[in-house]
């Protein structure tokens, strides 16, 4: 891969780890607001008579709740294995972006 493609290929990678780590950011925003609002309903629910049906209904919303955590941190590891195959693409592409500077900007003077 020569000098200019080696540096048009880390720019994009540069630009995709920024896009994985914005949404991996974004999923863990979003996972402490499940884990709020899931300790918020068993406030709620402590609150009432176990008997009463608005509890079984604050469960159900809590397993929901439950659920969407569980699809979010699959999400993110999906999103964090992507991150590090891309950490190791640009640390290949740096390798050759080296490779081609040191060959393009040394002399031999034998």
């Amino acid at each position: 891969m020569g000098l200019i493609t080696s540096s048009y290929r880390m720019m994009y990678l540069t630009a995709y780890k920024f896009s994985l780590e914005s949404k991996i950011q974004w999923i863990a925003t979003a996972k402490m607001e499940l884990v709020a609002s899931s300790d918020e309903i068993l406030a709620l629910g402590n609150d009432l008579d176990p008997e009463n049906p608005a509890v079984k209904q604050l469960e159900a919303r809590r397993d929901k709740l439950s659920v969407l955590e569980k699809r979010l941190d699959i999400q993110m590891q999906e999103y964090q294995n992507r991150l590090k195959m891309v950490d190791a693409e640009l640390q290949s592409c740096q390798g050759a972006v080296d490779s081609a500077i040191q060959k393009s900007f040394s002399y031999n003077f034998s």
